[in-house]
C-alpha cells in the first residue's frame, strides 16, 4: 500500500505507519461496511436503523423491517406522513391495494374515511390489525379509520327525524374485529350453475319425464293447477320446465356448507327462490348470464348469504341446496342460520365442491340457478356421509343412465358420470 505521509514526515511518524500497515486491508474492509451499512444492513444491525430514523412504531405492524429501511423507504413515508400517498405506500409494504374514501362533510364524522380494497383481504388475523395500524399512522392527526370494505357495501339510510331514526338503517354495513373498533365489511360471491338430475328430482318429489310428442299426460300430474302458467301453445318441453320450477316456490330452503370431511358445518336459510328466464337486462346475474323473475320461469334462481360472524375459522369443501328439512324442536322460526343440529331431514341437491374460507368478516352470497333440461347432463355426486339418502336410488341408475361409469375420488365420493354413447 502507498503511503500517505508527505515528503518531510519524521522517524516517528514513518514507524507509526509501519506498526499498522498489517491492520490496513482489515480497516479497508470496515471503511467499506461503514460506507454501506444502511444499503444492505445485516440483520443485527436493522433495530438500531429503525430507531435511528423513527420508524419504531411502525414495527408492530410491518413483518420485514428490511421494507422500512433498505432504500430509504420509511424515511420517504415519513415525508409525505399525513397525506393518501402515505396511506397507499403503507398499504404496499401489506401487500393490499386501497382507494380512501373520505366522508361527507356534512357527516358528524366528518374526518372520518374508508378504505375501499380491490381484492379481498387474505386472512382477519393478523392482516387486519395491520392494516388498521399502518392506515392510521399514515393518515393526518385529525382523521380517523372509519371502515374497510370489498364488495358488500350497505351505507347508512337518512332517517333522522323519523321513525326509522335509531333503526338498523341508520348504520352501516360491517363488523369490528380490531382494537381499535374499526368496522369491517367484506363479500364474497359463489356462482353454481346446476341442471337437477332425475334421481334428485324424484328424491324430492319433483320430477316429470321428458314429454312425448303429443305433450304432457294430466292424468300423470301431481302439480297445482295454480301453477300451470304457460300458455296452452307452449311446447312440453317448456311446459314441463315451467312445472317443475314453479314447483320449488314458497318452499323454505336452505344452503348447507360441509368441510372436507362432509360434516355439516351449518345451513343458511335461502333469501330468495324466484322462477327466472334469461333476460338482458336481468335483475339477477350467474356467471355471464342475466336473469329475471317471472310467472312462467323455466329455471330457477336460488340465493343464500350468511351473515357477520355465521361461521369462522372454517373452510367449507362443499355447498349444496337441502329441501324438505324442518327445523329441530325449539329452533325459533326467524332464525337464518342453523347448527348442524337444528335442522332435521330433507334432501340435497345441486352438490358442489368449492373451497370457501369462512371468516366473520365476509358474507358469503352463494347463488344458484337450477336448470331442467334434460340436454344437460350433471354429474350425480354421492357421498357416504352426506347423500346417503339417495343410496337406495342406485339400484335404479342403469334405468335412468343407459351406460354410467362409476369412479371414485380421494374424498370417498362416488360419481355417476352419464357417459352416453361410451360403451366403456
Amino acid at each position: 500500500m502507498a503511503s500517505l505521509l508527505p515528503a518531510n514526515a519524521g522517524l516517528f511518524e514513518k514507524s507509526s505507519e509501519a506498526a499498522f500497515s498489517v491492520r490496513w486491508d482489515a480497516l479497508s474492509a470496515g471503511a467499506d461496511a461503514v460506507r454501506t451499512a444502511k444499503v444492505n444492513p445485516p440483520p443485527s444491525v436493522l433495530p438500531y436503523l429503525v430507531y435511528e430514523y423513527g420508524l419504531g412504531e411502525l414495527t408492530p405492524y410491518i413483518p420485514n423491517a428490511y421494507e422500512l429501511v433498505v432504500g430509504r423507504r420509511g424515511i420517504d413515508w415519513q415525508r409525505i406522513r399525513g397525506t393518501p400517498a402515505s396511506v397507499y405506500q403503507g398499504l404496499g409494504w401489506l401487500g393490499y391495494t386501497a382507494t380512501l374514501e373520505d366522508a361527507w362533510h356534512g357527516r358528524a364524522y366528518w374526518n372520518s374515511t374508508q378504505l375501499r380494497f380491490g381484492s379481498l383481504p387474505l386472512n382477519d388475523f393478523p392482516d387486519l390489525e395491520r392494516i388498521e395500524g399502518v392506515t392510521r399512522l399514515s393518515l393526518p392527526k385529525r382523521s380517523q379509520l372509519r371502515r374497510g370494505v370489498y364488495q358488500y357495501d350497505v351505507t347508512a339510510a337518512e332517517a333522522d327525524s323519523t321513525r326509522l331514526d335509531e333503526c338498523m338503517l341508520d348504520f352501516e354495513s360491517g363488523i369490528s374485529v380490531t382494537p381499535a373498533g374499526t368496522l369491517w365489511s367484506f363479500g364474497r360471491v359463489t356462482e353454481i350453475e346446476h341442471a337437477l338430475s332425475q334421481i334428485e328430482g324424484t328424491a324430492i318429489g319433483n320430477w316429470i319425464d321428458e314429454p312425448e310428442e303429443e305433450g304432457l299426460k294430466w292424468v300423470l300430474m301431481q302439480y297445482p293447477w295454480l301453477t300451470a302458467t304457460f300458455p296452452w301453445a307452449d311446447t312440453p318441453t317448456n311446459q314441463r320446465r315451467i312445472l317443475m320450477a314453479a314447483w320449488f316456490v314458497n318452499r323454505t330452503l336452505y344452503v348447507t356448507f360441509r368441510d372436507e370431511d362432509g360434516e355439516v358445518i351449518g345451513h343458511r336459510r335461502c333469501r330468495a327462490v324466484r322462477p327466472v328466464n334469461k333476460r338482458a337486462l336481468g335483475r339477477y346475474s350467474v356467471g355471464d348470464q342475466n336473469y329475471d323473475a317471472v310467472t312462467d320461469g323455466r329455471m330457477v334462481y336460488i340465493d343464500a348469504m350468511t351473515d357477520f360472524g355465521d361461521a369462522e375459522d372454517v373452510v367449507a369443501a362443499s355447498v349444496e341446496i337441502t329441501v324438505g328439512a324442518s327445523r329441530a324442536p325449539g329452533v325459533k322460526p326467524g332464525k337464518l342460520w342453523l347448527e348442524p343440529d337444528e335442522l332435521v331431514g330433507g334432501h340435497a341437491i345441486a352438490l358442489k365442491e368449492v373451497e370457501i374460507p369462512l371468516r366473520r368478516t365476509v358474507r358469503d352470497h352463494i347463488k344458484f340457478v337450477l336448470d331442467f333440461d334434460s340436454k344437460n347432463l350433471p354429474t350425480l355426486s354421492f357421498h357416504r356421509t352426506q347423500n346417503s339418502q339417495y343410496l337406495p336410488l342406485l339400484a335404479e341408475v342403469m334405468e335412468l343412465v343407459p351406460t354410467p361409469k362409476l369412479s371414485f375420488n380421494t374424498v370417498a365420493n362416488i360419481q355417476l358420470l352419464p357417459l352416453l354413447g361410451d360403451d366403456s
